[in-house]
């Protein structure tokens, strides 16, 4: 399937026969199961009603492959029961095997089948599948065994419900189709250049920090020291400098 959320088929080969324009005033109310009693694609299916009166909406081949061959917008000669047609989808399941077999179905037709029907059950809100209510077998409406194992009762039926009701549970938990978006991991901090500090302990660290402040703190410039020639405090240097001066150790220069 194309898409899920917008029920696009992976392939279009649509009836020029053998189906009625529209529904007759009628609503999509359920999903009618079929088999085929064959094992064809959308393409040798559409040949074959051709000149059988017969047609359906979709077609899920052997493959898994998906097909439409009557628009959901009109009513498909599939039910052998007017009213039934007109209110329902069918979905045609191919076989794996033949009638020597008794019709097997394999596990990829169950799951895309299965996998369909709750699209459509989404997308035309008839609620979570549920047979009986929104999902039905052919042989209900006419003189038929069809789905054959498929139908309710039989060796398919569970595990395609089963698929149904869990895809239906996907498609509504995640609306838009698109997975949750992650967040992205953010980058790590850059790492700083390593320096001599780093080499301290965050004690040793503190120890030096107040030291120097200590430090700063008695070299200046403190007045008691006196003042240069602009007025500006003296610092601890500057005085002993200008007291070597005046004792004749330094030369003016």
């Amino acid at each position: 399937m194309k898409n899920w959320f917008t029920v696009e088929p992976d392939v279009t080969r649509i009836m020029n026969k053998h189906f009625t324009p529209g529904r007759g005033g009628q609503r999509i109310e359920y999903i009618t199961r079929h088999h085929l009693a064959g094992i064809l694609t959308t393409e040798q299916t559409w040949q074959v009603w051709q000149t059988r009166q017969a047609s359906a909406h979709y077609v899920v081949e052997n493959s898994g492959r998906i097909g439409q061959l009557v628009w959901d917008r009109d009513t498909a000669w599939s039910n052998a029961n007017l009213a039934s047609n007109q209110r329902s989808i069918a979905i045609e399941h191919s076989n794996s095997g033949g009638a020597a077999a008794d019709w097997p179905i394999n596990d990829t037709v169950i799951r895309e089948g299965a996998r369909l029907a709750a699209a459509l059950c989404w997308f035309y809100k008839l609620g979570r599948p549920q047979f009986g209510r929104n999902v039905r077998d052919h042989r209900e409406f006419g003189q038929t065994s069809c789905p054959h194992h498929l139908a309710n009762g039989g060796k398919y039926h569970s595990t395609w419900m089963r698929i149904a009701q869990e895809h239906f549970d996907w498609m509504t938990a995640n609306p838009s189709g698109i997975p949750p978006t992650v967040a992205p991991i953010p980058a790590p901090a850059p790492i700083p250049e390593e320096g001599f500090l780093m080499a301290l302990s965050d004690a040793e660290q503190r120890e030096l920090l107040t030291k120097t402040r200590d430090i700063h703190a008695q070299l200046g410039p403190w007045a008691q020291l006196g003042q240069n020639d602009k007025g500006q405090n003296l610092t601890l240097v500057d005085a002993v400098a200008d007291s070597r001066r005046k004792q004749g150790h330094t030369k003016e220069k």
